[in-house]
């Protein structure tokens, strides 16, 4: 079937009316229960092997403004660093409400520009085809309201539903509306050597792919990953290691 392109962004990635080339992640997907999501909920199964790329928090800017490691925060709190952490545990925070007096969050949804290109870096090495990749954007974003995007048929997933586009590797940071920059919610080569997700609800991006590509993109200095699985939980309850935060604040 031909692929007929509807829009273009920045003039490097095109939008697509027909959605056939995402049809294959839906068939790779574990189900979300009430109760737990995993990895392979957010990225598909079926891969040798999974990196969890963990989304910096952030100085306060008059403190400086620089990116912190989640790894940084839990020498802090002397909490436990592992691959099912998560972050309101190990910055010893009863609730996600709590003040931020030393800086920002992790963002949800949105790996870091900078990352998102070093990460494309990264992956090239592992395709043949980095000329031809896809990237899925969430419908619910408010670039998308225009009329211009109601009619265009959508990529359909377990809870979420994306706009479609086709553009090379490179064009992973095309993706802007006026002011506001995003990064593709899921993307991966004609290939599918590998394949990126970010949930819009978590504040990491999951990578599966080769051991020879997730070991890539754990050895670089430059972002803070750690290996996982597609079994391992990303739910709020995932972190069985570091207890949560009891009791009244003081």
């Amino acid at each position: 079937m031909s692929l007929e392109p509807v829009h273009e962004t920045q003039g490097r990635v095109v939008l697509m009316r027909d959605t056939t080339a995402a049809r294959w992640i839906d068939d790779r997907l574990r189900r979300w229960t009430r109760d737990s999501v995993y990895v392979g909920s957010v990225v598909p199964q079926g891969f040798e092997a999974y990196a969890r790329i963990l989304h910096p928090a952030q100085r306060s800017q008059q403190d400086g403004g620089e990116r912190l490691r989640w790894s940084t925060i839990a020498s802090w709190t002397g909490r436990v660093v592992h691959p099912e952490m998560q972050f309101d545990r190990i910055a010893n925070l009863h609730d996600q409400a709590d003040d931020w007096d030393w800086g920002q969050p992790p963002q949800e949804g949105l790996l870091p520009r900078d990352d998102a290109e070093r990460l494309a870096s990264l992956l090239r090495s592992h395709t043949t085809t980095p000329d031809v990749c896809w990237f899925c954007v969430w419908d619910g974003y408010g670039g998308f309201v225009d009329a211009n995007y109601r009619d265009v048929p959508r990529v359909t997933l377990p809870q979420r539903s994306y706009i479609l586009y086709r553009g090379p590797l490179d064009a992973v940071t095309s993706f802007q509306w006026g002011w506001t920059w995003q990064s593709p919610n899921l993307w991966w080569p004609d290939d599918r050597a590998w394949c990126v997700a970010t949930e819009i609800d978590l504040p990491e991006t999951y990578v599966g792919g080769s051991q020879a590509c997730i070991d890539r993109i754990l050895s670089d200095d430059r972002l803070e990953s750690i290996q996982t699985r597609s079994d391992a939980r990303v739910d709020i309850n995932a972190d069985s290691v570091n207890p949560p935060v009891d009791g009244p604040r003081d």
